[in-house]
């Protein structure tokens, strides 16, 4: 499994990154799409990544902003393509787009024509091709899957009767990547993206605009359009001004504290708040060259930052409810579902996990007899099997709550697999800037390459719960694993104002406020990298509030501060009971319900989006989405998809 984390990375840092020219971080929207995609081309085609897995997108921008392609980098990405290296399936739907609007107004040269064709034709599409990997390459997760499966669509039409390395034609490859891409596609309409919120919203943009412009299939393309929709909705409704300020599925440290998420080009271009100023930069070359455009109302949504709302969203599913949905654990594309959720030894899916490892030689577990023994003893011992959450990836049913004001956000996925292994999950976060998070971890080492580490994902997940402008959250790290602390991110330098007071800091960002407590007295500290940012709790049990606020509601700084400071706190064991000046009598733990004001809140959602665009129960076939009189409606078993008042 080391090799597995040390590869997945690999999308984040493989390519020599050079200088490039700032980019200005826009927190309210400029210009018109039309002029946003011009910058942004124009931009990117002058200081994108220049090799690598990325740098085939700078070539893309540079062919639609009418520039020249760099015939040594074009090179490059044919021999990224060659390497068999993981995540080159992110680079061959990058090439594949160019070979495609190459189509509509030639560009590429003469010269590598005839090499691009014999890449795409001997590029391993899946794991069923037969030939052996000679190096790590990432098929199973949730992005990886439909990646691979588009590329093989897009090739399979180019191509029809072509022969392939692998001795089937076009016809072939098409019919082989249509039957998966469907069944993805549907599991994302109906059960969202169970790598949610995340920073691989970026290369799942790139797969669905490649899908909506290029397939030839009808469905294909209005279904691929319809979850783009909702993959711009999620962005919509969960970041703040720019900021991806979510709870995630999977994220990277340097989507947190670098003051620019993954999607911030994506929010960018689309919504006109974020920044081009990342190296990977993915999603806004593909919309940049699409005909897809983003329904107004949705777009409306994401920068309306002066209506207060409160978005609940249930994402995924859980392996033991699959039946109900229709879904099998022992036919193997049903299992591809639950390799996307990355359950690979999730007790009910163990066994044809293995058997599609033993026959397609593809290993994300080598030692999945030792899991199965565990499980067998469970169950001649207690009747059932106890411990079905040993996967540390795993990506099941999260249950999500944002609180979105004009002065901050607060969101987290509540009772998320309390006591698990953690990876990249990310459970809670409060928002009142770009470079203005708050959330704490359960952290990794101190290498921001590997995951968990210092400042993203958890070695073992907390329990917490949400109640509008508050969060509690409780860890309970048991004696075996590593981390004898608890700490929170709170970067000193980036708030307007700083208060410590006992077991509370409290932060000002203009008109937004910020309360964290930590039952053992925490230490501001700086980290390894010297940034004063670490509010560092000692003890493997430690239970911690988040209160945000505002100006409007509290009229000062200092009536906040001393609001909270004086409301009632106690902690016993695992169990907290808080007084929340705005939220009310609260109480918790780690095996208690969520209670406020003496009333049971639920920790699970019916609904697949309840806010006040859309409520949509979970499962269901139609959505529709409106603001402000405009609409948007989706009839996914019609493949119907509809703009009213647009």
């Amino acid at each position: 499994m080391k090799q597995y984390i040390l590869l997945t990375v690999c999308l984040l840092l493989l390519g020599p990154l050079q200088a490039r020219q700032s980019d200005e971080y826009w927190t309210s929207p400029r210009g018109t799409y039309e002029e946003r995609r011009i910058q942004f081309l124009d931009y990117y085609s002058e200081n994108g990544v220049e090799t690598g897995l990325y740098g085939v997108f700078r070539q893309a921008a540079r062919a639609a902003s009418g520039r020249s392609l760099e015939l040594d980098n074009m090179r490059d990405v044919i021999a990224v393509i060659r390497s068999n290296h993981d995540c080159n399936d992110f680079t061959l739907n990058g090439l594949l787009r160019m070979m495609y609007l190459d189509k509509e107004r030639a560009f590429l040269p003469d010269e590598l024509r005839a090499v691009m064709e014999n890449c795409v034709l001997d590029f391993k599409y899946w794991w069923d091709d037969g030939r052996r990997d000679t190096t790590y390459r990432c098929y199973h997760t949730e992005n990886h899957q439909a990646l691979y499966h588009t590329a093989e669509l897009l090739a399979g039409q180019l191509y029809k009767k072509a022969k392939f390395t692998n001795g089937k034609n076009g016809r072939w490859h098409m019919a082989h990547a249509k039957e998966r891409l469907l069944r993805w596609l549907d599991y994302r309409f109906r059960f969202g993206f169970s790598e949610w919120m995340s920073t691989y919203y970026e290369v799942e943009t790139l797969l669905l605009a490649n899908l909506y412009d290029f397939a030839e299939d009808e469905a294909i393309r209005v279904k691929a359009g319809m979850v783009l929709d909702l993959l711009m909705f999620d962005v919509a409704l969960n970041n703040y001004e720019g900021f991806m300020g979510s709870s995630s599925g999977r994220t990277y440290a340097h989507s947190l504290i670098m003051g620019a998420h993954n999607t911030a080009p994506l929010t960018k271009l689309v919504f006109g708040v974020g920044t081009y100023d990342r190296d990977e930069v993915i999603a806004p070359v593909a919309l940049a060259t699409s005909s897809y455009r983003c329904p107004q109302v949705i777009c409306d949504i994401a920068t309306d930052y002066q209506t207060p709302f409160l978005n609940r969203q249930r994402v995924s599913i859980n392996v033991e409810d699959a039946p109900q949905y229709g879904l099998s654990y022992d036919k193997e594309l049903d299992c591809h579902l639950f390799w996307g959720m990355q359950e690979f030894i999730h007790p009910l899916a163990i066994r044809m996990s293995k058997q599609i490892s033993e026959k397609y030689d593809v290993w994300p577990y080598r030692n999945y007899d030792d899991y199965i023994r565990i499980y067998d003893k469970e169950k001649a011992e207690f009747g059932k099997v106890i411990h079905n959450h040993l996967d540390r990836f795993a990506l099941s049913e999260a249950n999500v709550e944002t609180f979105r004001t004009a002065d901050y956000m607060l969101s987290c996925a509540l009772d998320y697999r309390k006591g698990a292994p953690g990876y990249q999950q990310h459970i809670w976060q409060a928002t009142l800037g770009n470079k203005a998070l708050v959330y704490t971890n359960c952290p990794g080492g101190n290498n921001l390459r590997f995951s968990p580490n210092y400042w993203s994902g958890n070695e073992v997940l907390p329990r917490a719960a949400q109640s509008g402008r508050v969060v509690v959250c409780v860890y309970n790290t048991p004696d075996d694993k590593k981390p004898d602390f608890t700490h929170a991110y709170f970067p000193v330098s980036e708030f307007d104002e700083i208060h410590l007071s006992g077991s509370w800091i409290f932060g000002r960002k203009e008109e937004g406020y910020v309360a964290l407590y930590s039952h053992h007295i925490p230490q501001l500290k700086s980290d390894f990298r010297g940034v004063l940012c670490d509010v560092f709790a000692p003890g493997r049990q430690n239970v911690w509030i988040c209160e945000v606020g505002s100006k409007e509601q509290w009229g000062s700084f200092a009536n906040f501060i001393e609001a909270i400071r004086n409301a009632f706190v106690k902690v016993e064991g695992l169990n907290v009971v808080y007084h929340s000046p705005s939220e009310g009598v609260m109480s918790f733990g780690w095996d208690v319900p969520l209670f406020v004001q003496g009333d049971e809140k639920p920790l699970r959602w019916e609904y697949r989006y309840d806010n006040p665009y859309c409520k949509t129960r979970f499962n269901a076939t139609r959505l529709e989405i409106e603001k402000s009189g405009k609409k948007l409606l989706l009839d996914w078993d019609k493949a119907e998809r509809r703009l009213v008042n647009e």
